[in-house]
């Protein structure tokens, strides 16, 4: 890859995350309550709440009652989201806490390298040493709020801090590929066992350690097939 191609692909990587996290929601709906746009409101309300009656109201056309409705059912969730962000924060245990700092250090970076680019390209000069280097800088912040983000995630879902499992570094995709299916089969079934009525003490301990030391490693993987795809290298799924 020359200097080019890294300017222009470290310009391209300043999202965060997907576009259906928790933190997107609440950023689309306090968008939207800032500058409300009906038609645009309404597709929001089917994505994030759903269908229903209300829906079905709205859909009929903006009048005074329906964007009222709107409004009200837009803002109503955009409190829960911010609550349950707020209490999920509160909970978080310390390693948690602490790469916040480090990812507000490491936005900050960005916002700065980002900055210094636009100024670079704006001069018509894109092809220096600075400028390759700034590149891969950009690259090891993506690559370095992916880690903090991703234990995050786990620890949103499962309501634990993904185990560290010894994973051979050398595997390559195809191997990574093979393991992550196997991983989510056993993810499954021990989902499955635990639902099922009458279990044991016993059975249900050891089948919830089961659980957690699959999901540990099934996120170590996900991470890794992660890391291959941002060096350049296509995942086929």
């Amino acid at each position: 890859m020359n200097r080019q191609e890294l300017s222009t692909l470290a310009l391209d990587l300043w999202s965060d995350r997907g576009s259906h996290s928790e933190i997107n929601q609440l950023e689309q709906l306090s968008h939207w309550l800032d500058r409300p746009v009906y038609t645009e409101g309404v597709v929001l309300y089917e994505q994030l709440i759903g269908a229903g009656f209300l829906l079905t109201m709205l859909k009929r056309g903006p009048d005074d009652y329906n964007r009222q409705r709107l409004t009200d059912a837009l803002q109503a969730k955009r409190d829960e989201l911010a609550s349950t962000l707020r209490a999920r924060q509160l909970a978080y245990p310390e390693p948690i806490v602490a790469a916040k700092a480090d990812e507000k250090l490491l936005l900050d970076e960005r916002t700065v390298t980002k900055e210094r680019f636009r100024m670079k390209l704006n001069s018509g000069s894109t092809g220096d040493e600075e400028t390759e280097e700034w590149a891969f800088r950009v690259l090891d912040i993506r690559d370095q709020l992916g880690a903090i983000y991703g234990e995050r995630d786990f620890f949103d879902q499962h309501g634990y801090l993904p185990e560290v499992t010894s994973i051979d570094p050398e595997q390559n995709q195809a191997d990574l590929l093979k393991r992550r299916n196997t991983l989510r089969t056993y993810v499954t079934r021990y989902k499955n066992r635990l639902q099922q009525p009458l279990i044991t003490d016993e059975q249900q301990q050891s089948w919830v350690q089961l659980l957690q030391q699959y999901q540990s490693e099934l996120h170590q993987v996900d991470q890794q097939l992660t890391a291959l795809t941002n060096d350049g290298n296509p995942i086929l799924d």
